[in-house]
């Protein structure tokens, strides 16, 4: 089939600068305009999920960002400068992993447009674009929180930031289309369907944006309704958490595409790297089971520093998107508190919710989301060459 390379060229379009060193390139090897079977759709569909894995140049970073911003991180080393204002909460426009933040998740987007475009899409394949497009429009929620809005009908051409609200709406409505028409998650065949978006891992980010939202009731439903179904339990040894898994996405040792885990890992002390902080390792019962999680007994031969070894440090690990004890936590948040029992009884804690949510939830992207909802103010300027580009977007 014909070639076709659809070239994001941030001068073309809204994202950047025309600065080669910002440019974002994706490109697809079949005619997204022409009928496609349904073999060449899911091509499309993977292209998508490699970009929500591997957003940038600096994937870690892309998916760490918020995690640092937030406060579950003891800094080891920062050998890059840029990681140390995202940490102080003092990035400024011209930075350049700034610029990676915030194009390179625009590529998932537009991968996602371009699917639910094709006229042989199925509603399966369409719901699963609106999941990738739904997901890469959170991160950047939880970065920027207003961003332009662009859609499978956007014109090219400069565009104003919506409000924070109006993407949080934006997102819940691609979120609820999703889960009414991808196929549910099979049981029996947990391994491979945790690898791509179903109707659970829709209605699972459902619930988590909807909480964000502040309609915290519709999000327990949501959850309840998960937690419910039977098809995911809480492990009683959180390291092996398969029974927990919702949605991952698997990383790849030949791509070097989930190197996070290493990151947080004592093998990267002499370059950018990060501990656990002392008052997330301090909410760890003497017999609280996610203990396991933690390097805590090699703590004296690394300098004093606990690492998290919820992910694997070989360049490999999986990106967790979504687990059933956040459905616990929310529907315990909704007014479930047998829910919040439940989960102590099999992890042996008995922290407050929010100590639980903390913990539990460690190192898997939303803590800055919750601190959002504490009252957290700080979220990053856009980019200089964003905002030279689009003369709309300040």
């Amino acid at each position: 089939m014909k070639k076709l390379s659809i070239l994001l060229l941030a001068c073309g379009l809204f994202l950047t600068s025309c600065n080669r060193a910002l440019e974002a390139e994706s490109v697809a090897s079949l005619d997204a305009n022409s009928p496609l079977s349904t073999g060449d759709v899911d091509k499309l569909l993977t292209g998508a999920y490699k970009r929500i894995m591997e957003p940038s140049g600096y994937p870690y970073f892309s998916i760490m960002a918020t995690e640092v911003m937030a406060d579950n991180y003891k800094p080891v080393k920062f050998q890059f400068i840029q990681l140390q204002y995202l940490f102080e909460h003092v990035v400024p426009p011209g930075d350049i992993l700034l610029s990676y933040y915030y194009k390179d998740f625009y590529t998932a987007i537009s991968r996602a447009n371009t699917i639910i475009k094709v006229p042989s899409a199925s509603a399966t394949q369409i719901g699963k674009a609106k999941y990738v497009r739904a997901l890469s429009y959170l991160r950047l929620y939880d970065l920027y929180e207003g961003v332009p809005l662009v859609d499978e009908n956007t014109v090219p051409g400069p565009i104003a930031a919506s409000s924070g609200a109006q993407v949080l709406d934006f997102i819940i409505a691609d979120l609820k289309a999703a889960k009414g028409s991808i196929e549910p998650f099979n049981a029996s065949n947990a391994s491979l369907v945790q690898l791509t978006p179903t109707k659970e891992a829709a209605q699972a980010l459902l619930a988590r944006v909807l909480r964000m939202k502040g309609d915290i009731n519709a999000a327990g439903i949501e959850a309840e309704e998960l937690i419910n179904s039977g098809k995911f339990s809480i492990a009683n040894n959180p390291s092996n958490n398969d029974s927990e898994v919702i949605l991952k996405f698997a990383g790849n040792r030949a791509e070097e595409n989930g190197s996070w885990g290493w990151i947080m890992s004592y093998d990267a002390k002499t370059w950018n790297c990060f501990a656990a902080a002392d008052d997330l390792l301090a909410l760890l019962g003497t017999n609280d089971t996610r203990k396991t999680l933690f390097d805590i007994a090699e703590a004296p031969a690394t300098g004093g520093f606990t690492f998290s070894n919820k992910y694997s440090p070989n360049d490999d690990s999986d990106l967790l998107i979504s687990r059933i004890p956040e459905m616990y936590l929310i529907s315990a948040e909704a007014g479930n508190t047998a829910r919040l029992t439940e989960l102590q009884s099999i992890r042996k804690s008995n922290l407050s919710l929010d100590n639980e949510r903390r913990l539990e939830l460690s190192f898997e992207w939303v803590r800055w989301e919750d601190l959002k909802l504490k009252g957290e103010k700080y979220k990053l300027p856009f980019p200089q060459g964003a905002m030279d580009a689009n003369d709309l977007l300040h």
